[in-house]
C-alpha cells in the first residue's frame, strides 16, 4: 500500500509522500516535512568529504545544469541550478545534494531567527501525505474483490425460487457492490486518521512560517531564485523556521508528494526542490545531522559505504531535489533529521512545480 507519511514513519512503506508539512512537514509517511508545510564521511557539514565541487571537472562548472551528463537518470533532470553559484559544492550525484557554503551571512541567520522568536512557535504539522492514493486503492481492491463477490452471492441467494434474472435481482447486487465499497470507503478513512494521529511523534519540533519580510528572509528567497535561475518567489512556499531543542529531531520523510496533483493542487502541487538553511553551529559531537538514509558515499577505503549526513554549519544551505523537473517523485532522498543535543535552528525553503498563492505562499504583493 502507499503509505505517504511526509513528508514520516521509520518503516518505508512504498508510496511516500510527504508527510510532515508544516513545516507542511510535508511528511511523507511512507515511511515516514510544514505549511498546513529521503560510514560518516569525514563529517559532511563544512567539512564535506565527498564529490567535487562548483570548480572541479568532469561538467560541474558548467554554468546552468541539473546533472552529470553521464548520468540519465530521469528522475536526475531536476529543476536546474546555477553550478558556478559561489560556494556550491556537490556532495552527491545521482541524487543530486549540494551544499552552498555562506548562502546567508551570520547577521541574516539571525534575523531569520528574530523573526521566528517573535512569532507563535507551535508543534510542528504532521500531514499525512499520499492518503489519497492509499484510499483509492483499498476502494478499489474491494470494487474489484470483494464487493464482486457479495454481489454474486446476494444475487444468488435472491434468485432462489426465482424464474430467471430480473430488475429486482440486479438491484440486490448493486446493493451489495454498494455496500462493500461504502464500508471499504468508510475504513480507509478511519485508517488514514489513525495513521495521521501516529505520526505527530514523528517531528518533535516547533516552527512558524515566515512572510518575508526581515533583512535575512529577503536575502534567503533572493539568493535562492539566483541559485535557481528561471524560478521565482512566486513558486516558493513562504519560509518555514524550525526549531530543535535538545531530544528532538525529524523521523525519516520525504518533502515530495506521490498525491500532489489532489492534495498538494492549492499549494503550488509538488515540490521539487528544497533548499534548507542552517541557523546556527552544532557542536559536531551534539547529532542534529541531516541524513539520507538512502544515498550511500564512500567511508573512505572503497568498500565501505555509510548514509550521507550533513552536519549542521550556520549560513549552509543544503539543496536536494524531491522530485524531477516534470513532478516525478524520487524516493531516493528520502531524510531525516538526526536527534540534536544542542539547540538546532533551520529554515527551509520548497520550490514548488506551480505558483503558491498565500497563505502557503509569500505575499503576491512581496518585492523583498
Amino acid at each position: 500500500m502507499n503509505a505517504a507519511l511526509a513528508r514520516a514513519a521509520p518503516a518505508a512503506v512504498p508510496g511516500a509522500g510527504r508527510a510532515f508539512r508544516a513545516a507542511r512537514f510535508r511528511s511523507a509517511v511512507v515511511t515516514r516535512e510544514t505549511g498546513p508545510s529521503r560510514v560518516e564521511p569525514a563529517n559532511l557539514g563544512a567539512r564535506a568529504a565527498v564529490v567535487a565541487s562548483a570548480s572541479g571537472s568532469s561538467g560541474f562548472g558548467a554554468g546552468v545544469a541539473s546533472s552529470p551528463a553521464a548520468i540519465r537518470d530521469p528522475r536526475d533532470d531536476h529543476v536546474p541550478i546555477d553550478r558556478t553559484y559561489d560556494g556550491l559544492r556537490q556532495l552527491h550525484a545521482s541524487p543530486d545534494v549540494f551544499l552552498v557554503d555562506d548562502f546567508l551571512t551570520s547577521d541574516e541567520c539571525d534575523d531569520i531567527v528574530a523573526a521566528a522568536r517573535a512569532r507563535d512557535m507551535s508543534q510542528s504539522p504532521v500531514v499525512y501525505a499520499g492518503w489519497t492514493n492509499d484510499v483509492r486503492e483499498i476502494v478499489t481492491t474491494a470494487a474489484n474483490g470483494p464487493a464482486l463477490w457479495a454481489a454474486a452471492l446476494a444475487m444468488l441467494a435472491g434468485a432462489n425460487g426465482e424464474p430467471g434474472p430480473g430488475p429486482e435481482l440486479a438491484l440486490v447486487g448493486g446493493g451489495a457492490f454498494a455496500l462493500v465499497v461504502a464500508a471499504a470507503g468508510a475504513g480507509a478513512s478511519a485508517w488514514v486518521k489513525a495513521r495521521e494521529a501516529s505520526l505527530k511523534n514523528m517531528r518533535t519540533s516547533t516552527s512558524c512560517v515566515l512572510d518575508g519580510a526581515s533583512p535575512g528572509e529577503v536575502a534567503y528567497v533572493r539568493n535562492a531564485e539566483r541559485l535557481m535561475p528561471g524560478s521565482s518567489f512566486a513558486t516558493f512556499e513562504a519560509p518555514t523556521a524550525i526549531k530543535y531543542a535538545p531530544g528532538q529531531k525529524l523521523a525519516p520523510h520525504f518533502d515530495a508528494n506521490r498525491g500532489a496533483d489532489a492534495e498538494d493542487a492549492q499549494r503550488g502541487g509538488q515540490t521539487l526542490a528544497t533548499l534548507l538553511v542552517y541557523l546556527n553551529d552544532v557542536p559536531d559531537d551534539a547529532g542534529g545531522e541531516t541524513v539520507f538514509g538512502k544515498v550511500s558515499v564512500s567511508g573512505g577505503g572503497g568498500e565501505d559505504f555509510s548514509p550521507l549526513r550533513v552536519s549542521p554549519k550556520k549560513g549552509q544551505c543544503l539543496v536536494f531535489f524531491p522530485a524531477s523537473a516534470s513532478g516525478a517523485f524520487d524516493a531516493r532522498v528520502e531524510h531525516e533529521g538526526a536527534e540534536t543535543r544542542a539547540e538546532k535552528w533551520i529554515c527551509r525553503i520548497w520550490r514548488h512545480q506551480n505558483v503558491v498563492n498565500p497563505p502557503f505562499g509569500l505575499p503576491t504583493t512581496w518585492e523583498g
